[in-house]
């Protein structure tokens, strides 16, 4: 079935079904994973985006749910240049297609990312939609563009959940987390309370937590400033740890400012430069605002990380009260050969 996306610029981008033939709007980005796709679509951050994937072939190993970020697929609409009709894996339990139309999710393929990419790239992310050819109806991103973004109410915990055993408890605020950040945690012996991403300052503080763990998950919500402003007396009484859009909702409640990127950071590679200890590491990311370095000043935060292809800000530490702060989403992996991660470091900071 022949389908089109539509930018707000009015650039049009033709292509065919792929997935769920329904109609989707969302802000366009790009992401430079080769693969993760499964990862990637299921992550609740990407909510409310449309996703252009720029390496040319996706879905070539299926999907496999134990290496997805939650269990339903958040992002809008996904865009490919060539979709894999004949994947293989031994542990492929779907094929990208199918888990798409399963979650009604539409694809586009058949486009030419490259210059859709390059388009992003010199006009920025932008609204756009995906519809079938003949249902392609331009008031629908024009409502769309209308209305106040609400993405981190649909991502949240609807309800309070305590995850396994282990000393000194946590809490992680859930902004729209992974389902990796409470394992992470887990094996470091923490014991971990998830909450709904309005949780008030005074709940937290009579559950009597070691510190705080506020997780990634969508931006540009209206919400995120209501947070901060709610979490300030908790950030500043508890060792308080930010990732992705956490770091932002720190950042916003210490009393800097952020700033909307052109086109982002999205991808499994990106390098990012310890200033600290002088290391040199590729993450993974995604994320569409940065820290406004200025607006640091009097805040007390100290840059520690840097990106290195733009040098915006990865990573903030306080300089006298135990918090910290990643703008990308820490390794487990080296949590799992015994190496020292973002989390050990947050559980000293807990003096543990």
């Amino acid at each position: 079935m022949k389908a089109v996306l539509k930018l707000a610029d009015g650039t049009s981008f033709q292509g065919e079904i792929f997935g769920s033939p329904v109609k989707a709007v969302g802000e366009v980005v790009f992401n430079t994973s080769m693969g993760m796709y499964g990862e990637i679509i299921t992550d609740p951050a990407s909510c409310g985006q449309i996703v252009v994937m720029t390496f040319p072939l996706i879905g070539n190993y299926g999907i496999h749910s134990a290496e997805l970020f939650s269990s339903q697929v958040h992002a809008s609409g996904l865009v490919l240049r060539e979709g894999a009709v004949e994947p293989n894996s031994w542990r492929m339990e779907s094929t990208l297609e199918k888990f798409l139309e399963d979650n009604g999710i539409p694809a586009l393929v058949e486009v030419d990312t490259r210059a859709l990419t390059r388009h992003i790239r010199r006009n920025g992310s932008m609204p756009g939609m995906i519809a079938p050819l003949e249902e392609a109806d331009p008031a629908l991103l024009q409502e769309y563009q209308s209305k106040p973004v609400s993405l981190i109410e649909k991502v949240t915990t609807p309800r309070v959940y305590s995850l396994g055993e282990g000393d000194s408890p946590l809490v992680i605020l859930d902004l729209g987390m992974g389902n990796w950040l409470p394992g992470a945690l887990q094996r470091e012996g923490l014991g971990v309370k998830v909450l709904p991403a309005q949780t008030s300052a005074e709940e937290i503080f009579k559950m009597n937590p070691r510190g705080l763990v506020i997780s990634s998950g969508p931006e540009g919500d209206p919400l995120i400033e209501e947070i901060a402003k709610e979490l300030f007396p908790v950030i500043t009484k508890l060792p308080t740890l930010g990732i992705g859009v956490g770091m932002e909702v720190i950042a916003l409640a210490m009393g800097a400012g952020l700033q909307k990127m052109k086109f982002g950071h999205r991808g499994t590679n990106h390098p990012v430069t310890d200033l600290v200890g002088g290391s040199n590491y590729i993450t993974c990311q995604n994320h569409g605002y940065v820290v406004e370095e200025p607006s640091l000043k009097n805040t007390g935060l100290k840059v520690t990380e840097r990106n290195i292809h733009d040098g915006t800000i990865e990573s903030l530490i306080h300089e006298e009260m135990p918090i910290m702060a990643v703008q990308y989403y820490p390794s487990t992996e080296l949590l799992q050969r015994g190496e020292d991660t973002c989390y050990s470091r947050f559980k000293k900071l807990m003096k543990i």
